[in-house]
This record gives C-alpha cells, sequence and structure tokens, in this order.
C-alpha cells in the first residue's frame, strides 16, 4: 500500500474479504485496480541465493474480473522487502503456457503453489521460468505526478 501511496494513488482496504486485498485508485484519471498479496519470508540457500514460496486460489489466477486483478508476491528478506508484480492475466498465460506453479487441494479448496528462487545478481524464476521483469515491476501505476 506505501509503495502505490508514493506513486500518487488512493489506496484502500476492502471491507469484505473475497480475494482482493488493495484497491488502488487514480483519483484523476479514475481508473481502479484489484491487488492480491501474498507474502513470504526468504529462505537462504548457497552462494547469496534464496527462495520463497506462494500459494493463491486457482481461481483467482484462472478468472477474470473488472477491473482486473493483479498479484503482488511480497518477499521479506532479512531487513528488505522485494515485490514481484504480475497482472492476473499474466500469470495465467504462464500458468497455461509454461506451467509454472503447481496444484495443491487444500480442504477441498485448489490451490497454485509457486516456488519463486532468486539467484542473489537479481535473477527470479518461477518453475524454470524467468520472471526477472516482474521483480519491482510497477509500471502499471506510474507515479502520478502533483
Amino acid at each position: 500500500m506505501s509503495e502505490l501511496a508514493y506513486r500518487g494513488y488512493n489506496v484502500a482496504l476492502p471491507e469484505i474479504d473475497v480475494g482482493d486485498d488493495i484497491f488502488a485508485v487514480n483519483d484523476a484519471g479514475g481508473q481502479m485496480w484489484r491487488i492480491q498479496v501474498k507474502t513470504s519470508n526468504a529462505t537462504l540457500k548457497k552462494r547469496g541465493r534464496f527462495s520463497a514460496q506462494f500459494r493463491s486460489l486457482q481461481s483467482a489466477i484462472d478468472n477474470p474480473s473488472t477491473p482486473e486483478l493483479h498479484f503482488v508476491f511480497a518477499v521479506r528478506k532479512a531487513d528488505v522487502w522485494l515485490f514481484v508484480v504480475i497482472a492476473r492475466a499474466v500469470l495465467a498465460n504462464y500458468v497455461r503456457a509454461s506451467t509454472v506453479g503447481s496444484p495443491a487441494t487444500v480442504k477441498a479448496k485448489v490451490y497454485r503453489s509457486f516456488y519463486f528462487s532468486f539467484d542473489g545478481q537479481g535473477k527470479v524464476d518461477c518453475s524454470g521460468v524467468d520472471i526477472t521483469h516482474h521483480l519491482s515491476d510497477w509500471s502499471t501505476w506510474p507515479t502520478i505526478p502533483q
């Protein structure tokens, strides 16, 4: 929320949780975005590498909505947050085309688990697919001039 507010967007938490964690609004332009935030602590590996695991409902990935959903995968590594920002449609394409993530069923709900691997030099992959260009990709929300 603070990153979006810093960029000039009005941000709010929905009163009822149906999958959206944040609403972001460009008050001047009238655009609105739905954002689902997933968090994970980094698991340290050898030679500066680290990983993070996430899980999302498969239906949130598969089903388009208006306004469209975006995912922010937030990884806490020591005292730093890293963000992988991916539009729902793009994530759905990765899942279909590259079999990114793996299916999981928990208490009769179908999820997709994601394992992100960070090489410590700025490269990120998920299930062998390079997703580095999504690292800190806030391009959907450019800074609004004040």
